[in-house]
């Protein structure tokens, strides 16, 4: 009879779990020396979330906004480029390692395929961006420019988000654009495990145990690649100047809450948090689209308005000569 995960787990020799230990502090230490210099960075003013009119009535009237999973997002490069920069570094570093270096790297670019991620936890995003007028996300996100983009305190929507602590890890922080930064961080968490993987060799271990053991090593790894990787994005997405709420469950036997909707025939899983607990004052903007009818827009939003209890929302037009097609 096979034995259970957990079973396959406890047989791994105690120095070699206290190994994995070290290599998940060290990691940490790693990354986290990276978020210090980023969250000390103030956020812009205003943050700015792009939606379509259906979008804008849902978020006023309910008073919620999604966080939606990370393997559901519109684009998902942007996810799978942070990875597939820690997979290069790790093969061609195997490239001259032993025998099972090579294994474990192929392995670990089978792991980290999108379909396998959430084996390492459950992470939701909701984003944002500190520009309120961007043609480019006007037409990528807003309904090619007939949508709406609503400016919010960015101050007052973290506390919100932060407030609502229903995860372990809430965080919100601006993306940043520099794969040089992203190489160190992948280069550092490597080479703290690399010695890991040949630790089996010579011990005689079932196959079992030695699976096990690759397993949490893959596991451990994929998470503070994911976690580093989720700050960055490629420099051609720069122009958007994205702000990201992340809120991240470890994987686990406990039952997460999720809500699903509908895209292209696929369930998407989203949370939710109120913005509206950051009081009367959260909503600062609503900007029309450069592509949307202007006064049945602008009646729109005021309409939406009325079912919020926002205060002194200002209500303007793109001026960006732009028409959707």
């Amino acid at each position: 009879m096979s034995r259970s995960y957990e079973e396959r787990q406890s047989a791994v020799p105690p120095d070699m779990r206290d190994a994995l230990a070290k290599f998940g502090d060290e990691a940490d230490r790693i990354v986290d020396e990276f978020l210090a210099s980023l969250e000390a960075t103030l956020p812009p003013p205003i943050l700015y979330h792009y939606t379509n009119d259906v979008g804008l009535r849902g978020i006023l009237e309910s008073g919620k906004l999604w966080l939606t999973d990370i393997l559901s997002l519109n684009d998902p490069s942007e996810l799978s480029h942070g990875l597939q920069l820690a997979v290069s570094i790790l093969k061609e570093r195997a490239e001259n390692g032993p025998a099972e270096s090579r294994i474990f790297a192929n392995d670990f670019q089978e792991v980290i395929r999108l379909g396998n991620i959430q084996r390492s936890g459950n992470y939701f995003i909701s984003c944002f961006s500190a520009l309120g007028d961007d043609l480019g996300q006007w037409r990528a996100y807003a309904d090619n420019g007939r949508g709406y983009a609503l400016g919010f305190d960015a101050q007052a929507l973290e506390a919100a988000f932060i407030k609502q602590a229903d995860a372990p890890i809430l965080k919100a922080f601006p993306v940043v654009y520099c794969d040089s930064r992203l190489l160190e961080i992948h280069q550092g968490i490597i080479d703290k495990m690399f010695g890991l993987i040949s630790l089996p060799r010579g011990r005689q271990l079932d196959e079992d145990t030695i699976k096990a053991y690759w397993a949490e090593l893959h596991t451990l790894t994929t998470v503070h690649a994911l976690h580093a990787g989720l700050h960055f994005k490629h420099k051609a997405y720069s122009n958007e100047q994205e702000y990201r709420f992340l809120r991240v469950h470890p994987s686990g036997n406990e039952p997460l809450v999720t809500k699903l909707r509908t895209r292209h025939y696929s369930s998407i899983r989203y949370q939710e948090f109120d913005w509206k607990a950051g009081g009367t004052g959260v909503l600062k903007k609503i900007v029309i689209g450069p592509a949307a009818s202007a006064d049945c827009a602008e009646a729109f939003a005021k309409e939406s308005l009325r079912l919020t209890d926002q205060e002194a929302v200002d209500l303007t037009r793109s001026p960006i000569p732009y028409r959707a097609t």
